[in-house]
């Protein structure tokens, strides 16, 4: 398929929503949350369908759907190649008990949280959007301290990939501290997360957050990654109740249901955004947060280390970073990722597998090195929503790690990982 679009245009969507506005609870100034409202759960109202303004942003191979009027959040990311979409759509809006205010809707899609950790203040409400080209941009004046928060959502007509720009100004005249986040909640499709779903982080260890999960360090415990008392935590069917951690920001995370063959990459600059997180709910009720049993993964970026470290903005000053989002699939997994592609390498029984997928066309060489030399190699001409597998088995006298590079067509390096010459 030939690289194509983007386009933009208008649509609506139609949600089911509690009533929650009924519930929403007047706060004095010297209440934490002032001047938001918090919630009498109690008064909010059965759900009815409400509709909702959505621009769609899309080229050749994904959709991207943005509502305004729910904080500017992305609700849909669908994968083109698979049909699949990538982030949790809660089929109901219903007030749970958890974020900063005491109350949070857990919409779904991708949520942008600011001034203050967990999910913010003001990620319910309406935002404005402007459209340029290729890209969205969303944002708001934050009420409790005049700061501005916003994201710009672009893609381009020839990668597969969503780049996520979020932001935050100082137009007040005092220094301000804060918190910026993106939260993307994450199913790979069928609004479930599977067990076979792999939580991938270059890291050796971690840091717990918040965890149902007493096999596993308390808040602020570090934690071995991915093997922790003799589990694999980088499976989701191995965790024995929710776990939220903070992870180093090594440039990459993904995730990959190895059942559906369905994965995603988030890539970066390495240290830049400073935070990652991801949650988890694994035997918590859905009821907390839906009415069907759906279920999420969650995947934090963050402008801080943590939810426990906090920035400070000087008046006219400006935070931000950019990130890249895109789709993988029948790739088997992946060790390595950057914003070009994702790799992987397997050692199986008698031979070594390397796998790549892209997000944009490239046109190249794929080179296995075994103990330091080259053992094998493949020309490989790949599109985004495509895999290329190649195996080798290994040969009496020929030990040692293994490696694997990908070049392109004038012998530049777009990726690489193992054991290298």
């Amino acid at each position: 398929m030939l690289p194509s679009g983007p386009w933009v245009y208008e649509t609506s969507v139609t949600i089911n929503s509690y009533g929650y506005e009924a519930g929403f609870v007047e706060t004095s100034a010297d209440d934490p949350v002032y001047p938001y409202p918090r919630m009498d759960f109690e008064k909010v109202l059965p759900p009815a369908p409400r509709s909702f303004k959505g621009i769609v942003l899309e080229n050749g191979y994904v959709s991207v759907t943005i509502l305004p009027e729910l904080g500017g959040r992305i609700y849909s990311w669908i994968d083109k190649a698979t049909g699949r979409q990538l982030l949790y759509q809660n089929p109901v809006l219903k007030p749970t008990v958890w974020g900063y205010r005491g109350w949070w809707l857990a919409t779904g899609g991708i949520e942008w949280s600011f001034p203050v950790e967990e999910h913010g203040l003001n990620e319910w409400r309406p935002w404005s959007y402007t459209i340029s080209g290729g890209s969205v941009t969303v944002s708001d004046v934050e009420s409790r301290t005049g700061m501005e928060v916003g994201a710009t959502i672009s893609l381009d007509g020839s990668h597969a990939y969503i780049t996520l720009q979020p932001w935050a100004k100082n137009l007040s005249d005092r220094s301000q501290p804060y918190q910026l986040w993106l939260n993307g909640m994450v199913t790979l499709g069928g609004n479930r997360v599977s067990g076979e779903t792999q939580l991938i982080i270059p890291s050796s260890q971690v840091t717990i957050h918040s965890t149902q999960d007493g096999g596993v360090p308390g808040p602020g415990g570090v934690m071995s990654w991915p093997v922790y008392g003799g589990r694999d935590l980088s499976w989701y069917r191995n965790w024995g109740g929710y776990i939220g951690f903070f992870a180093p920001s090594n440039g990459f995370v993904g995730l990959y249901d190895h059942g559906s063959q369905q994965g995603m990459v988030r890539a970066h600059e390495p240290g830049w955004p400073a935070g990652t997180k991801l949650f988890g709910p694994s035997s918590l009720s859905p009821a907390y947060w839906t009415d069907d049993n759906s279920s999420y993964l969650e995947l934090w970026s963050g402008a801080t280390g943590s939810f426990w470290s906090t920035g400070s903005l000087e008046p006219g000053a400006t935070v931000g970073w950019a990130e890249r989002w895109y789709p993988v699939s029948h790739l088997g997994g992946f060790n390595y990722a950057n914003r070009l592609a994702a790799l992987r390498l397997s050692e199986l029984e008698g031979a070594v597998e390397a796998a790549v997928a892209v997000s944009g066309y490239i046109e190249g060489q794929l080179t296995l090195f075994v103990g330091g030399q080259r053992a094998a190699q493949w020309p490989v001409q790949l599109y985004p929503g495509q895999a290329f597998l190649g195996s080798w088995p290994r040969q009496p006298g020929i030990e040692g790690a293994a490696g694997m590079r990908l070049t392109g067509s004038d012998g530049s390096t777009i990726a690489q990982t193992g054991q290298l010459p």
